[in-house]
């Protein structure tokens, strides 16, 4: 179960799970429950809430 997030800044679709994975490795929060996520493309941040959420993919 993927979730499909656009990124605010650049427009780029990727999953959450590769963005968990890829973006957020070192991050102590991303074990928990973390409300903000990372564009694999452009490196921004932002909260989950502010990406088009497309639901499962």
């Amino acid at each position: 179960m993927n979730d499909i997030v656009v990124c605010p800044h650049c427009g780029f679709r990727f999953s959450r799970a590769y963005s968990r994975i890829k973006m957020c490795g070192g991050c102590p929060q991303s074990v928990g429950q973390c409300g903000s996520i990372m564009c694999p493309r452009c490196k921004k941040e932002f909260g989950l809430h502010e990406g088009n959420s497309f639901g499962n993919v």
